[in-house]
């Protein structure tokens, strides 16, 4: 049972990874729900990003760099709305992934392409 699940864990595993990748070479806006989120203020809501690299956290996590525009977040204004914001995803936290259907993006706001500083190795970023 146990090489059962391991297996399992790494087929979706990859299956989320393909999705990430595409998502970032093609510039597609994504739909998100993460762990946790139900425990956030307006957490039953999918996260709205536009994902710009895939690689290691300092951690060694996988980990999706990404502009959030919407849903929720630690992040709120005196309204307690969501700030848009750059944000870093592990991938083995993510419950949903998937790209929007015909919504692409350009370059986000502040953009760094030389990298990340929370990143110890970015192995796949989107081209601008």
């Amino acid at each position: 049972m146990k090489l059962y699940n391991t297996i399992k864990d790494l087929i979706i595993e990859q299956v989320q990874q393909s999705k990430i990748v595409d998502a970032i070479k093609n510039k597609y806006v994504c739909e998100l729900k993460y762990e946790d989120d139900d425990k956030l203020p307006r957490g039953t809501e999918k996260r709205i990003i536009k994902p710009v690299a895939l690689g290691k956290s300092k951690r060694n996590n996988t980990v999706v760099r990404a502009y959030q525009t919407e849903g929720p977040s630690l992040k709120v204004n005196e309204k307690g709305i969501p700030l848009p914001d750059w944000r870093l995803f592990r991938v083995d936290k993510m419950k949903y992934f998937k790209p929007i259907q015909g919504e692409t993006f350009t370059e986000p706001p502040l953009y760094n392409p030389n990298g990340d500083r929370s990143m110890n190795r970015v192995d796949v970023k989107s081209k601008f």
